[in-house]
C-alpha cells in the first residue's frame, strides 16, 4: 500500500510506501458461518520494530527510515473504502513471453521490418498530463556498442539489429502498461504514469527492466549468433519523479509533445553510468519498490565525477545496481 507525505504547505504530495503482510486467523463457526479474522502486519522482511522516545516505531531495513507507529496507524485508517489497484502486465508469464518473441523473430527474420506511420498511444497520455506536474516512472534503455556495430556491419544488417532491439524494448514497455515516449538513436525512452498507483507501477517498471535483460541475453543474442551476426548489449536506467508535459517546437514548422523536468535528465545520467548489461535505478524508485526487489539492489559509488544532486537532501543522488535475472529453462538448448 502507499501513504503520502506532505512536502510543504500547498505543495504536491510525495509518494511513500509501506508494505504489509496479511495474516488469517480462523474463528470458530457461528450458526454455520465460517469466519476468518484478517490482520495486517508490517512486513517483517522490511521492518524492524523498535522503541524511540518511549513510542513504537518501525525501521525500514532497506531505506534506513524510521517510521513512527502513528504513521502506520494513520495509513491503515486511511485505507478504509480505498480500492486496491493492480495493473497486471498484459502477459505475466515471462517464459511464455520469451518463447513467443523468439518464435516471432525467427518466423519474420527475412522481413524488411517496415514501420508504418500511425497513432502513438503516448500522445493521448501527454495531452492528459499537459500543463501539470505528475509522478512518472522513467526508463531509458539503449543498445550497447551501436557505433562499433555500424562500422563493422553493412547498413542492412545494422539497421535490422537496431530495429529488432528497439521493437523488443517497445513491446516490453507496452506489456507492462507503459508508453514509449520516443526513440533517440538506439535508445528507447519508456514512461509509466504512476499517479494513484505508485507501488504497482514501480514494481512493473522493475519487471520490465528484468524482462529486457532476458530478451537481449536469452532471445536476441542466441538468434544473432545463429545468424552469424555480432551479439549486442544494453544499458538501462530507471527512476521516478515529478515531470511536466508540454508542447515544443515552432508554429507551422515542427512541434511535438514531450516531458521535461529534472527526473528526465537524472534518469538519463543514471542510464549513462550503467555498465555492460547493467540495470541501474535511482534512490526514489528504490524506496518505492517491493522488498523482494530491494533484495537485489546494491548501492554503487559513482565517484567524485557524479554531480547529480538529490533534490530532497541537496547531497549526491544515490544510485543502485539491480542484479535480478529471470531464469527461463524452457529456452535452454
Amino acid at each position: 500500500m502507499i501513504f503520502m507525505e506532505k512536502e510543504e504547505k500547498d505543495k504536491k504530495l510525495t509518494p511513500g510506501r509501506i508494505d504489509f503482510i496479511t495474516e488469517f486467523e480462523y474463528v470458530p463457526e457461528d450458526e454455520g458461518i465460517i469466519n476468518y479474522k484478517v490482520t495486517m502486519v508490517p512486513d517483517p522482511k522490511r521492518y524492524e520494530l523498535l522503541e524511540k522516545d518511549g513510542n513504537a516505531a518501525y525501521l525500514d531495513k532497506y531505506t534506513r527510515t524510521l517510521i513512527p507507529w502513528d504513521v502506520f496507524a494513520e495509513a491503515i485508517e486511511n485505507m478504509n473504502e480505498i480500492p486496491i489497484v493492480y495493473s497486471s502486465p498484459k502477459q505475466l508469464d515471462f517464459c511464455a513471453y520469451l518463447k513467443d518473441r523468439k518464435s516471432e523473430l525467427l518466423a519474420h527474420w527475412n522481413d524488411k521490418y517496415i514501420i508504418e506511420n500511425g497513432t502513438k498511444p503516448v500522445e493521448k497520455i501527454l495531452e492528459e498530463l499537459q500543463g501539470k506536474e505528475s509522478y512518472i516512472v522513467i526508463l531509458y534503455v539503449d543498445m550497447e556498442g551501436s557505433t562499433r556495430l555500424s562500422s563493422q556491419l553493412g547498413a542492412e544488417s545494422y539497421t535490422k539489429i537496431m530495429k529488432i532491439f528497439l521493437m523488443q524494448m517497445a513491446k516490453i514497455i507496452d506489456n507492462f502498461k507503459g508508453y514509449v515516449l520516443k526513440f533517440v538513436g538506439d535508445c528507447a525512452i519508456g514512461i509509466f504514469p504512476a499517479e494513484g498507483n505508485f507501488p504497482n507501477t514501480c514494481d512493473n517498471s522493475i519487471m520490465a527492466a528484468v524482462l529486457m535483460k532476458s530478451i537481449v541475453e536469452d532471445v536476441i543474442n542466441p538468434i544473432l549468433l545463429e545468424k552469424g551476426l555480432p551479439q549486442i548489449g544494453f544499458h538501462i536506467g530507471v527512476d521516478i519523479g515529478l515531470v511536466k508535459a508540454d508542447r515544443f517546437g515552432a508554429l507551422d514548422i515542427a512541434s511535438f509533445n514531450d516531458l521535461i523536468g529534472y527526473p528526465m535528465n537524472l534518469t538519463a545520467k543514471i542510464q549513462s553510468k550503467a555498465g555492460h548489461n547493467e540495470i541501474l535505478i535511482g534512490r526514489q524508485l528504490y524506496e518505492l519498490i517491493h522488498n523482494k526487489w530491494q533484495e537485489y539492489c546494491s548501492k554503487i559509488d559513482l565517484g567524485d565525477g557524479w554531480r547529480m544532486e538529490d533534490p530532497r537532501s541537496n547531497g549526491p543522488y544515490e544510485v543502485y545496481k539491480f542484479s535480478a535475472k529471470w531464469q527461463c529453462r524452457c529456452l535452454e538448448p
